[in-house]
């Protein structure tokens, strides 16, 4: 029963004027950004660099891709899913369903597999348009198995909004205010989250360390006069080094506070998710604070490598998709049908 439901799901998205709508403008966006992609290679290649210099990577060009699907594919994913319930229950063929011999757990499910399909369907169509795309820009492909788990985390990111809007279905009685209800959490992972995020942790962490009056009065006698002793030298040595440490920790409690916020965001998990993902020369965030000599070579990582760099924000990724899952289909079983 959930088979035959999931299949009459994905039957109607499918044919439904809203996915071809949302999913083809989805569609044009991300050839537009790869386009422009094209273009900068072509006004590269035309400044004078060699083809060997004017090629990109696919890590270097992908960045609309991802912001694209960070806000389209995310309002996609919400039109499919805000009115999975409520528009049964509008339509009154909700009750008739329900006088068949049918569990309403295989009900919910069913939808939420329907819609699963439809996004799989629609994330590989995109997935094979941008591969095109990126070969006919002449875009060097390093990786097909990080761009194959790049669409995996995008499919993933589009199914977490789609399970939000059904759980806002769910539990609404009507689809505007399942709309409205799943724009303004959308608004909050994208806006709220994102502008809060540096001023709590400023009020957390406290304010920057100054620099004490002694060492900012030394600092100018240093700089403004000759007649230096090497004692006054040394103490100042001694005194810059514990500022800039007491800085330097500052600087590292803020980014902790500030990183933990934003990892509320979806948005957010899946910028950080796909930089590590496509990039196998990016290196984990903790390392930033780690002193590196200027010499010394990127290292190249490996896909698992790249993977455990972004663990929390894959962590935080399917925990929101299990909170919404569990929170549509408990909407669902507890409601009132009539």
């Amino acid at each position: 029963m959930i088979g035959a439901i999931a299949e009459k799901e994905f039957r109607d998205y499918l044919t439904s004027r809203r996915f071809l709508i949302f999913f083809g403008f989805l569609l044009v966006v991300m050839v537009l950004a790869l386009i422009q992609v094209k273009l900068n290679i072509e006004v590269i290649s035309l400044g004078g660099m060699s083809s060997g210099e004017s090629t990109r990577k696919v890590y270097e060009v992908m960045f609309g891709v991802t912001s694209n699907l960070q806000f389209v594919g995310a309002i996609f994913a919400l039109a499919l899913g805000f009115d999975a319930i409520t528009r049964e229950r509008e339509d009154r063929t909700l009750k008739v369903l329900m006088s068949h011999p049918v569990f309403r757990d295989q009900v919910i499910l069913g939808k939420l597999l329907g819609g699963a399909i439809t996004l799989a369907f629609a994330v590989l169509v995109t997935g094979l348009v941008v591969t095109g795309m990126l070969v006919w820009a002449g875009v060097t492909i390093d990786s097909y198995t990080r761009l194959i788990t790049y669409f995996l985390f995008a499919y993933l990111y589009l199914f977490l909004f789609f399970t939000m809007a059904v759980a806002f279905s769910a539990y609404a009685k009507k689809s505007g205010n399942a709309l409205m209800y799943s724009l303004v959490m959308f608004l909050i992972f994208i806006v709220v989250i994102m502008t809060v995020a540096p001023v709590v942790a400023r009020v957390i962490v406290g304010p920057q360390p100054k620099m004490p009056p002694e060492l900012q009065a030394m600092s100018q006698k240093i700089h403004s006069s000759k007649n230096v002793t090497l004692a006054e030298l040394n103490k100042y040595e001694k005194l810059m080094e514990e500022y800039e440490n007491k800085t330097m920790e500052w600087g590292r409690r803020y980014w902790k506070t500030e990183y933990y916020i934003t990892m509320l965001s979806p948005m957010n998990d899946f910028e950080v998710i796909s930089d590590y993902v496509l990039d196998p020369y990016k290196e984990s965030s903790e390392s930033y604070f780690i002193p590196h000599s200027p010499t010394e070579e990127a290292p190249k990582y490996s896909l698992s490598e790249s993977l455990s760099f972004a663990k929390k924000e894959i962590i935080t990724l399917f925990a929101y998709i299990i909170l919404w899952f569990v929170l549509a289909y408990l909407g669902f079983v507890r409601a009132e049908i009539r």
